[in-house]
């Protein structure tokens, strides 16, 4: 089988083919396999091998070398073509050449037009997620904390829809009807009930610290892991309703995802430096970062009192004087942190004046700048970064643009009257600088209330109404009970309706002034400190680079907790009772560690695909139910995975997953 180039009257552009060699009674002739048309190309160099996987896939054979995951691409679209309309002789050969006198075989005539199929069940993700379930050791961790064969398997199910589907325990029920777990874990799922899905939460709760260290464990084995870096942060997760029944959930007005008004709890992670959850543990919805620390700290002294404490790296959300104390008290603990902002104003003269050291291997990335200071017990390493400095200068550019929008809209609606207070604008002056208050402190604003007076001539006399009305209208104005366009109206009927008199007054009105303006210096200073920002550690034996490179390692816990909102079903949290709640969130914890480890996998694989492009790609392979009725009246049922395709070959080969030699099942009807 081999690649074709033909030409067409009606065209200029070569026509690419597939085509076979045949034996005829003339001698050996080619055969069109499939025509692929002008647009498909193929480059020169791959045809042969692509043409190579295409014939092993129309044959049903395994390669005995991995392809590379381009040619298998093409080869899938030319074998989707072919069996749609390609004409393969050699199936037909094969069929010819069939023996039916086979005893190894077994085999029935069956009526093409009648084959059908259903009864289909995803299998790719189920495949992918209980082949790390094993090999993660799950079944013996769980059997060595006391659950038995059916609660194993409820766990795996409850684990593996929190990685695939974030379903409530209630919704698993129906998701079970949608995947292949009963032909994988070898169980019937048809009697199952919700109930059996709260219970099982509640007893991986129970266990949790001894899952949490057996399961990292393992990890650390399977992965040649190392126990030198410990990254610290918190996140957040909201419920639907009061959660009545939870004591740890709190309102906070700094909820994360600005549901301020559902209350919440807080979660805390230790992850090592690759990124593998190492334990995390549950507090109020009021605690703050910098409060949680001493219980993680305490934790990690008990656990490695007899080896080195690892270097523990947290971001300034966790930087405040009690915690650098606490940090400070325990000698043998390392650490390297963010200081908080503004802390690096202190070292304006270091980051204009000291020359700074490029941090190198950043290939494409923006440019990283830093230089190390030393203390008597403190290494600072100040840090330039162009990327931070667009990002920062953005921000600060939007902040700017906000704060002055909010300024105009104010003071639109007092020129309109709809705030005519002083104090009340004053106070909502108050409110603008604070909520931007990281713009607004080089902003420098003024506010000069309108002003309403007169004054009557000596010697002439007006007339007694007309001065009453001036009398009443100046009272009013004094007291702030009339609007500044009100009396501009007022004052305008007065001189239609008294025009001899009010010529003879002389009246003083001067409309509300709301002003701003930067203070230069001020900006130009916030300005030139944008991209900077400072680091601190007492490890006094690692070189620049070695610390900003540590730190950076923090972006492994962000990804964390994206992965848990975003793909594992964090938030929100309908539960209710403080124990189901902690038993949802352990439940995302244990899919972490599944999608965690495949995604390791991968990237040992040089390939830096996240699980929600895998689960996207595999989820069309599926187990199916195929009826063949037979000449003879029976009907064969033959229960068996799909045919993956070679992306999905690709991936499996990637992580290391079997999928030739699946359960297959058959019956006569």
């Amino acid at each position: 089988m081999f690649f074709k180039e033909t030409y067409s009257r009606s065209s200029k552009t070569p026509v690419l083919q597939l085509v076979e060699n045949i034996r005829t009674d003339k001698g050996p002739r080619q055969r069109v396999v499939v025509s692929l048309g002008t647009y498909f190309k193929i480059p020169k160099g791959i045809r042969k091998d692509v043409a190579r996987i295409v014939r092993e896939r129309l044959l049903g054979q395994l390669p005995l070398f991995p392809y590379d995951s381009k040619f298998i691409a093409y080869a899938d679209k030319i074998v989707k073509k072919i069996q749609t309309e390609g004409k393969w002789n050699a199936a037909r050969e094969r069929v010819c050449k069939f023996v039916r006198k086979t005893e190894n075989n077994r085999t029935a005539e069956v009526f093409i037009d009648e084959v059908s199929h259903g009864y289909s069940r995803e299998l790719g993700t189920v495949l992918i997620g209980h082949n790390f379930w094993e090999r993660l050791n799950f079944p013996n961790i769980l059997k060595e904390c006391g659950f038995n064969e059916r609660q194993i398997k409820t766990a795996q199910i409850s684990v593996l829809n929190r990685l695939i589907a974030q379903d409530s325990e209630h919704s698993i029920i129906s998701w079970l009807q949608t995947v292949a777990v009963d032909e994988l874990l070898g169980i019937d799922t048809s009697q199952m009930r919700d109930d059996r899905f709260y219970r099982i939460s509640d007893k991986l709760l129970k266990n949790q610290q001894e899952i949490e260290e057996s399961l990292y464990q393992r990890e650390k084995d399977l992965f040649s892991l190392e126990d030198s870096v410990f990254l610290y942060d918190l996140t957040n997760t909201y419920f639907e309703g009061v959660c009545a029944g939870n004591p740890k959930a709190e309102y906070c007005k700094n909820q994360k995802e600005k549901r301020s008004d559902c209350p919440q709890v807080v979660a805390a992670l230790v992850l090592d430096g690759d990124g593998f959850i190492r334990r995390h543990r549950m507090f109020p919805g009021k605690m703050s970062d910098a409060k949680s620390l001493k219980e993680i700290i305490s934790a990690i002294e008990e656990e490695f009192q007899e080896s080195r404490i690892p270097t523990i790296i947290f971001d300034r959300g966790m930087v405040s004087n009690e915690n650098m104390n606490i940090l400070k008290d325990h000698n043998n603990l390392k650490f390297v942190v963010m200081c908080r902002s503004g802390e690096e104003a202190l070292l304006v003269n270091e980051f204009e004046n000291e020359k700074f050291s490029q941090i190198e291997k950043r290939d494409s990335k923006p440019e990283v700048k830093v230089f190390l200071k030393e203390t008597d017990d403190t290494v600072y390493l100040l840090c330039k970064s162009d990327g931070r400095k667009a990002k920062e200068r953005a921000m600060r550019t939007s902040r700017e643009k906000k704060f002055e929008a909010m300024l105009s809209s104010l003071k639109e609606q007092i020129g309109k009257g709809k705030s005519n207070i002083p104090s009340v604008i004053e106070q909502r002056i108050g409110r603008i600088k604070e909520r931007y208050g990281s713009v607004s402190k080089y902003y420098k604003t003024e506010y000069n209330h309108w002003k309403f007076s007169y004054a009557p001539p000596d010697d002439i006399k007006i007339s007694k109404r007309f001065a009453n009305s001036l009398n009443a209208l100046n009272n009013k104005a004094k007291e702030n009970k009339i609007t500044f366009p009100a009396i501009k109206k007022k004052l305008s009927e007065f001189k239609r309706k008294y025009p001899s008199d009010y010529s003879q007054i002389n009246i003083h009105l001067k409309e509300a002034q709301l002003n701003w303006w930067t203070i230069d210096e001020e900006q130009e200073k916030e300005r030139l400190m944008d991209g900077n920002y400072l680091l601190k550690t007492n490890r006094k034996d690692l070189t620049a680079d070695e610390i900003w490179k540590m730190y950076v390692m923090l972006t492994r816990i962000e990804n964390a907790f994206r992965d848990l909102k975003s793909y594992l079903g964090l938030r929100p949290n309908y539960h209710q009772i403080e124990k189901r709640v902690d038993g949802h969130i352990f439940i995302s914890i244990l899919a972490y560690h599944l999608l965690h480890s495949i995604e390791f996998t991968l990237r040992q694989a040089a390939d830096c695909s996240r699980w929600v492009t895998i689960k996207r790609l595999v989820s069309t392979h599926n187990y199916s139910t195929i009826q063949l009725p037979t000449t003879n009246g029976t009907v064969i049922n033959v229960r068996k995975a799909g045919m993956p395709e070679g992306v999905q070959i690709e991936i499996y080969r990637k992580l290391g997953v079997g999928f030739e030699n699946l359960p297959v099942r058959q019956n006569l009807a």
